[in-house]
């Protein structure tokens, strides 16, 4: 299969058993925290970093990797954690009677915090924001970010969606992220959209089985509140949308010449205006 965004059967279960608390932590952040499933593992983003990633060890251990500039004092002070040194990454062996204590809020403040500090990409933050504001809603589901396949060669589709089109039935909706100042805007925005919905609809068989298993999955853990169907059917339909942080005269400019040369390029503008009284 080109992707496989999901756990297998075996390694679900044991996620299911050892995460059960994380959907209620993660509800305390107000869906600034996203989880994003891989191949039996799974990464938690925020504004466009990755907070960590989680994957399984055979001997019911999880190896936890964080970034050195991210780490908080909290967790490398806590004598129940240890960590082995990559490179840039620290990578803590954590039993699975610990991983509450790991990912407590204070831990994950702590983390966000040297996030926050750091330098991060414009573009990747407006995504994150995105996927916050539009957190825990029936008609437009988002269900995956940064999605490559064996197949993409190396490019990357920004944010995948499932669009409501009756009762549990889902359509896909790729959506491509871009700032106002991209000079992406101008042309290549449309042909980027259309090749990642030619190769969704290419290839439709198995990002429909991927995205219903990771749906089922995400539902059972508390990581999808709304809707409220346990399953969902992805019907053979791609739509894509172009989403623009708005916020100068160059970007309607060029969302401007953009719908010149593309008439039917659905394009949404995401603006935060200060009113004028």
């Amino acid at each position: 299969m080109p992707i496989k965004r999901y756990f297998s059967d075996e390694c679900f279960q044991r996620i299911e058993n050892d995460f059960g608390f994380l959907s209620g932590i993660l509800k305390g952040f107000y869906g600034e925290i996203e989880l994003s499933f891989r191949e039996n593992y799974f990464n938690l983003y925020y504004r466009g970093d990755r907070v960590a990633k989680v994957k399984l060890k055979k001997d019911g251990h999880y190896d936890i990797t964080i970034h050195k500039k991210f780490c908080s004092k909290s967790i490398e002070d806590d004598r129940r954690f240890s960590a082995i040194p990559a490179k840039e990454y620290k990578i803590f062996n954590v039993q699975s009677n610990l991983l509450r204590s790991f990912f407590q809020k204070r831990n994950l403040d702590g983390i966000l915090a040297n996030i926050k500090d750091e330098n991060y990409s414009e573009e990747l933050a407006f995504e994150q924001i995105l996927i916050t504001d539009n957190f825990d809603r029936k008609d437009i589901i988002v269900i995956d970010r940064q999605i490559t396949d064996a197949k993409l060669d190396r490019k990357r589709m920004d944010i995948l969606a499932l669009k409501q089109v009756q009762e549990n039935n889902y359509s896909f909706l790729v959506l491509e992220v871009k700032m106002g100042n991209n000079p992406e805007l101008k042309a290549n925005v449309a042909e980027q959209i259309s090749s990642y919905m030619r190769h969704v609809q290419d290839n439709f068989p198995e990002y429909k089985y991927c995205y219903e298993k990771q749906y089922e999955q995400k539902k059972r853990l508390g990581l999808i509140s709304t809707p409220q169907w346990q399953q969902i059917i992805i019907v053979p339909e791609v739509g894509g949308l172009v989403v623009v942080g708005v916020y100068s005269g160059v970007a309607r400019e060029q969302i401007s010449e953009l719908k010149k040369a593309y008439p039917n390029l659905k394009v949404w503008q995401s603006q935060m205006l200060l009113p004028s009284e």
